[in-house]
């Protein structure tokens, strides 16, 4: 289950509507999707058609009360629900104020929530404060919607500290990519504030670029994504596009979960080479080396694979795409062939040495 937090200190970048049309399109996509409105405001909410006014518990009793998300949870359309917020939530601080554990509520809601959903999107409140870090807390990234003008990166460097605090000081690393939105095409000036974000996140932003669109603001005066009001619409299908490049990051996101899972799990450390999407993960802890390399018989000790150090520790990783088979492999350290030592399964070179093996299922 991929959990991802839509964030912005500054109100009026989009980012509301992001999550509900977001939420709708991976839906749209065969994925199910629950959206959590962690803003009091909740005008995501709102946006979805649901009358605050009727609504009898919500993600305040969750947090608060310890309900279960699946009891709070309302259909939106097939394979979307929501998680309903209203203005109690606004009291969640003071409620909490002084309370050991209060940063985790939101995570601790979603472990019992089970397997039930392949995406939980969480909508959070424009500001920075203690609901926005139990969304991060909660998440293992986060999408940072900024509009196309003067103060567009206004409040994203507070983000930043958040999620840098977040690593160093709980160990919780959050994935951050942003999304450019509210794209006017016929001003200079749009243009030249795209660039400027694509300079400073690189290759942390998403190719998709959210124009301005009337139908998406019509859409959400009607209570309605923009999936069920206009399907013609430039909207839409700039929606259904980010959609498609966040399910297409599904591999990507899998494979760094199992490194970083490898990292820090010391028995998978101690245990060579694992199974990850699109292939096998190899990886060696060798600080201070300038070149890693990767050969086996599955390239004929020759051609050797390079490895990248992806790592502070000097930990170097590739990943091999290898079929079912039996292999044996060393690394190659500024040019010193070694055995992987975190690897128990060896067998005889043909020199008087040890070669690592691998068995691919």
């Amino acid at each position: 289950m991929r959990t991802i937090a839509i964030a912005n200190q500054k109100g009026g970048c989009g980012k509301t509507t992001t999550a509900i049309n977001l939420s709708a399109c991976l839906a749209l996509r065969s994925r199910r999707v629950l959206l959590i409105d962690l803003d009091p405001q909740g005008h995501a909410t709102a946006g979805v058609g649901i009358d605050v006014d009727r609504i009898e518990h919500s993600i305040y009793d969750v947090l608060l009360e310890g309900y279960p998300l699946a009891e709070i949870r309302q259909r939106v359309e097939p394979g979307f629900d929501i998680a309903p917020s209203t203005i109690l939530l606004s009291a969640f601080e003071q409620k909490l104020a002084g309370q050991y554990g209060r940063e985790n509520r939101l995570k601790e809601a979603l472990h019992k929530l089970g397997g039930d959903y392949d995406y939980v999107l969480v909508d959070c409140p424009p500001s920075i404060g203690l609901l926005t870090f139990n969304a991060l807390r909660a998440c293992n990234e986060v999408i940072v919607p900024i509009e196309s003008g003067f103060f567009s990166l206004w409040g994203v460097g507070w983000l930043l500290d958040m999620i840098e605090l977040l690593r160093d000081e709980l160990g919780h690393d959050v994935r951050l990519k942003v999304l450019c939105t509210m794209f006017d095409g016929r001003s200079r000036f749009s243009s030249e504030i795209v660039d400027d974000v694509r300079r400073h996140f690189r290759h942390s932003t998403f190719s998709t670029i959210i124009h301005m669109n009337v139908k998406l603001r019509e859409a959400s005066s009607y209570g309605l994504p923009i999936t069920e009001y206009d399907r013609r619409s430039r909207g839409y299908r700039e929606y259904l596009e980010l959609a498609r490049e966040v399910i297409a990051e599904e591999d990507e996101v899998k494979i760094e979960e199992a490194v970083q899972t490898s990292l820090s799990d010391p028995v998978k450390e101690d245990y060579g080479p694992i199974k990850v999407p699109g292939g096998v993960l190899f990886k060696i802890k060798a600080p201070g080396a300038s070149k890693v390399e990767l050969v086996g018989d599955f390239n004929l000790w020759q051609d050797p694979i390079e490895l990248n150090d992806d790592d502070e520790d000097g930990i170097w990783i590739t990943i091999a795409k290898l079929d079912p088979g039996t292999y044996q492999y060393k690394f190659i350290v500024d040019g010193e062939w070694k055995p992987d030592p975190s690897n128990p399964m060896d067998a005889d070179d043909a020199h008087g040495g040890r070669n690592s093996v691998v068995i691919v299922e």
